[in-house]
């Protein structure tokens, strides 16, 4: 192991001890790295800028170079300047390149770090020495003419541009890895600690010590995980397992810190502290899932491998061809050389990629789809099966009433003679729907809860318009219902254990209960005076466009999976009302991420869709993490693509905007390759071997530009053009302008993809 560290460390890497770091540890590190680049780049942008701007012009308005000034008396050559503000470019800020393309070179490789650091470096100390020797030395500059024109905007431009990438590309790492401290502020800071001698106190719930017993008051955050010991109560857990509705607990039950408990004082024993709890696990699983992903298919740096050691290969065999074969004179093979490593500066071939990324994901964000650079962009084209999680994704993720069913009619209308309300006046001139007089019943029983799924009925009540006065001796039956008197009689609405504790038949609606139930819809009695009169069905209803959404993913050949932490007949209920072709019920977060890793090695690339804290670990293990931008700040930040409509259509225009801007992409690369084809050779003087013999043209050449004389009114142009080309080089300035045009082809192309329209939808 000390040899292997050893090793790693002599080659430039460093080892971090992850598993001892805090948050807080990890947090600095990523500021401190942040800040540096972000310093980086503003220097190099004041430095570089005015060197940019005074450059481009001249080459873009074919203006004359004005190499010195007067200042007063004063001589300023302002060559020396533009030196002076290039140096620190150059070496300082470009030292993370020189420091990477060391390193490559050291294991015998070469990467995009290599060639910018090559181009970059012919650019300057072909600059460097050319307006030394031509300007300082004398006799000496006969040995240089030629090599009079600078070209430090090459290497500043450059420089500054990459390294404002790395900073962007830090501040998107750096938020990705903020998610993962959200994840630990679930828990809350404080817990309840009940001592040994039966008196509570306030402790912080890191102190929590295993087998300590806490409390937890209604609407409180359970500090970490445990099991109940005494009470009852209803824990919304669907932050961290997914489950739609609110799960009843008893004694020895356990519960997971950060979850809410609805209602009723519980008493628990910690069973797990620290960072054995199910948050810190979840954590664990996101930091080892973003570490172990598959890396981005990196084209470019797939080609430097090949591309850099070619380069340099072509201009020394040019400089050596044209010096010690042809019997040039050293500057003019030199150029030759200098010409073909600048003009295979990588600008072309680093600009298809960032700038067509750049348009992409700008369109997206105008769509309301925040995709996470270019990694995402490019990954979402490849998917071939999407995975859904259910609750706050496929469906809106509270409880809301679907179905009201009316059995006992005669009592209802002995309800409507009993009151005097205008409603009743309403119900009793058959102006009014009778499901109405159960719902409102139900809400007012139901009223003094704090339960979801009564607030559910309540707030349905109000949607009609009901009134709903206070409830007259409330009582909650915990896990089964609540009751309460209302003119005189008795309301009660519970679950059947409920209803057959009081001795309340419904064996009238039971085959009406059973297919409710089968559609994965929880069902309530409601009963008056001993007698039911009807039932209400509550369930997780599915969210606008769902249905469109999947569809459109189908017609594109994705399968489609869901998975959920919800029970399987709700699970199974919601896939075939959806159509899914898989459907996994019952997964807890931690065997979310296991899921999604062996669907992968199906050898199926997989995006997941999800909104909830459980769901985090699955959008970082799958290959594309797509939150809904309603779920929570964790699914976000760790998502890769961000739907902020929180319309799944959008999960489709995605993978589409994707498809759309990788093909432009690869029609930069083809262009950039055109561009190397063609004019690396040609900076090379490839050409003249075969237009130039003993500083005439050869024959071919000659034959050609007779021919093209004889046409009329532009034949001797023509021949003249031809004559002219075949017999230059292609001077160090020339390159540079052709790569400038290569990168601006390259730019335009790019910029068409804000021409793109989103796909039409089945219910659009």
């Amino acid at each position: 192991e000390e040899k292997i560290l050893g090793f790693g460390k002599s080659l430039g890497y460093k080892f971090i001890e992850e598993e001892s770091k805090t948050e807080e540890e990890f947090k600095q590190e990523r500021d401190v790295h942040i800040r540096e680049l972000r310093n980086r780049t503003i220097i190099s942008f004041l430095l570089s800028s005015p060197i940019i701007v005074y450059y481009m012009a001249v080459h873009m308005f074919n203006l004359k170079h004005v190499h010195a000034i007067m200042v007063g008396s004063l001589f300023v050559d302002l060559n020396w300047i533009y030196l002076a503000m290039t140096i620190p470019v150059q070496f300082w800020v470009g030292w993370i390149f020189y420091r990477s393309a060391w390193t490559a070179f050291k294991v015998g490789s070469t990467s995009m770090d290599t060639l910018v650091v090559l181009g970059t470096s012919a650019a300057f100390f072909y600059s460097l020495i050319g307006f030394l020797f031509a300007t300082t030395y004398g006799k000496i500059q006969t040995i240089w003419i030629g090599l009079d024109h600078p070209f430090w905007e090459s290497s500043a431009a450059l420089m500054s541009f990459l390294i404002m990438g790395r900073y962007l590309e830090a501040i998107s790492r750096g938020k990705v890895s903020e998610a993962v401290s959200k994840l630990l502020q679930l828990a809350p800071e404080k817990a309840i600690l009940l001592g040994k001698d039966g008196q509570e106190r306030e402790i912080l719930a890191s102190e929590l010590k295993k087998d300590d017993i806490f409390i937890v008051k209604p609407g409180s955050k359970i500090p970490t995980d445990g099991v109940i010991i005494t009470g009852e109560s209803a824990i919304d857990e669907k932050i961290v397992t997914g489950e739609s509705m609110p799960v009843n607990k008893k004694v020895n039950d356990e519960v997971i810190g950060g979850t809410v408990n609805s209602f009723g004082l519980l008493h628990c024993r910690a069973t797990k502290v620290g960072s054995e709890t199910l948050l810190h696990q979840i954590v664990r699983m996101v930091r080892e899932a973003q570490a172990t992903r598959a890396p981005l298919q990196r084209v470019a740096d797939w080609i430097s491998e090949r591309f850099v050691p070619t380069v340099i290969v072509l201009s020394l065999i040019s400089f050596n061809y044209w010096f010690f074969i042809k019997g040039n004179d050293f500057t003019s093979s030199l150029l030759f050389m200098v010409a073909t490593l600048i003009i295979s500066c990588p600008c072309a071939l680093g600009l298809a990629t960032p700038i067509a990324t750049m348009v992409g994901t700008a369109k997206g964000a105008e769509g309301g789809i925040l995709i996470k650079g270019g990694e995402a962009l490019e990954k979402a084209h490849k998917i071939t099966a999407v995975a859904f999680d259910k609750t706050g994704t496929l469906t809106k993720g509270e409880p809301s009433v679907t179905d009201i069913v009316e059995i006992n009619s005669s009592v209802i209308a002995r309800i409507r003679q009993m009151t005097e309300t205008k409603q009743s006046h309403e119900i009793a001139t058959g102006s009014s729907n009778p499901r109405n007089d159960i719902l409102r019943l139900a809400a007012i029983a139901e009223r003094g809860s704090e339960h979801p799924l009564a607030q559910a009925v309540v707030k349905k009540a109000k949607e009609q318009n009901l009134e709903v006065p206070e409830p007259e001796n409330f009582k909650t039956i915990s896990g089964m219902g609540v009751s309460s008197e209302y003119k005189g009689k008795t309301v009660m609405v519970g679950n059947q254990i409920f209803m057959e504790k009081e001795g309340i038949n419904i064996d009238q609606i039971k085959e009406t209960v059973d297919r409710l139930r089968n559609e994965a819809k929880t069902v309530v009695f409601v009963a008056y005076d001993k007698e039911v009169i009807g039932c209400i069905a509550l369930a997780d209803t599915l969210k606008e466009h769902s249905i469109a959404a999947i569809n459109a993913l189908k017609k594109r050949k994705k399968e489609i999976i869901m998975i959920t932490g919800d029970n399987e007949q709700t699970a199974h209920a919601i896939g075939k009302l959806l159509g899914i072709d898989k459907v996994y019920a019952n997964v807890l977060p931690e065997k979310k991420e296991e899921l999604i890793e062996s669907i992968k090695k199906e050898g199926k690339v997989v995006a997941f869709v999800g909104d909830g804290i459980n769901d985090s670990p699955a959008l970082a293990k799958s290959d594309l993490g797509i939150a809904v931008g309603s779920g929570t700040d964790v699914a976000i930040e760790t998502g890769e693509i961000i739907l902020v409509r929180d319309d799944l259509r959008d999960v489709v225009t995605a993978i589409d905007l994707s498809r759309k801007t990788i093909f432009k992409i690869w029609q930069n690369f083809f262009w950039a390759f055109v561009y190397n084809t063609v004019a690396i050779p040609i900076a090379a003087g490839l050409h003249l071997v075969f237009t130039r013999q003993q500083g005439a043209p050869t024959q071919w050449v000659s034959s050609l530009g007779d021919l093209l004389s004889i046409i009329p009114a532009i034949g001797g142009e023509l021949s003249s053009i031809l004559l002219n080309l075949s017999q230059s080089a292609l001077r160090p300035e020339i390159a540079g302008f052709a790569m400038a045009f290569s990168s601006v082809s390259v730019v335009l192309n790019s910029l068409l993809l804000r021409l793109y329209k989103k796909p039409k939808f089945a219910d659009s």
